[in-house]
């Protein structure tokens, strides 16, 4: 799953690094499950997401095509969801989407990202591709239209 939405790349977070203010493992893992399916990584194609525990960005989420910062909000964890961040020769830091999320809600997060990007792209465009060409507003409109 190299290259996929599988192959997430996260720091290890408040379960095992002092410095982090929220969990990065537990969020990679349901991301995991709800794309374990091979077929559908491959139907999303190429996607880097990256996950960081704190602020020191260890993970690298503003570089990843999706970044998740975990972050303390008056003692809660919440997850940040950036989009459009590339570590390649186009390098770009990603967009902040809105307000976070609760841990529990991050991965069904990903997958509407996932399926608007599914809905919109045109025939071969990456994920990247799709992103930089409409910006962020469908996406927040998938996110955050009921709230």
């Amino acid at each position: 799953n190299h290259g996929l939405v599988g192959d997430i790349i996260a720091c290890p977070g408040l379960d095992y690094c002092a410095l982090a203010t929220a969990r990065a493992i537990p969020v990679a893992q349901a991301i995991s499950r709800k794309f374990a399916d091979l077929s559908k990584q491959e139907e999303i194609g190429a996607l880097s997401l990256n996950i960081s525990g704190c602020i020191n960005a260890c993970g690298h989420h503003h570089v990843g095509h999706i970044g998740i910062l975990g972050l303390d909000k008056k003692g809660e964890e919440f997850y940040q969801i950036t989009l459009g961040g590339s570590p390649t020769e186009d390098a770009s830091i990603g967009t902040i989407l809105g307000p976070g999320f609760a841990g529990h809600e991050v991965a069904d997060a990903v997958g509407k990202i996932l399926d608007t990007y599914l809905a919109l792209r045109a025939p071969g465009e990456a994920f990247i591709g799709t992103y930089k060409r409409l910006g962020p507003k469908p996406f927040k409109e998938a996110l955050y239209a009921a709230a």
